[in-house]
């Protein structure tokens, strides 16, 4: 699934699901990084709500400005097999 603050078409028969929030945040500290906490928070409690994670061994949280490849993360995760163990990756 592919979280927005609209509901968005993106690629073959997918569209965004809706997430209430405007998706601005300031920036600060230190590095100047995004303070987006409440953003990640909204949307994380988006995707627990939906619920279809658990349908899956695995959830994936993949920034806009990334580039993802499902088959490499396979093979990088492939030794934590799958089951009832949570594991966080970072």
């Amino acid at each position: 699934a592919v979280y927005s603050n609209q509901s968005l078409p993106v690629g073959n028969a997918t569209t965004t699901r809706v997430v209430n929030s405007d998706l601005v945040c300031s920036s600060g500290g230190e590095f100047k990084t995004a303070l987006n906490l409440n953003i990640f928070m909204t949307v994380w409690n988006k995707v627990i709500a939906d619920g279809d994670y658990a349908r899956y061994d695995w959830t994936v949280k993949v920034d806009p400005d990334s580039v993802f490849y499902p088959e490499r993360l396979r093979l990088a995760v492939f030794e934590y097999g799958s089951g009832n163990d949570k594991v966080y990756l970072n």
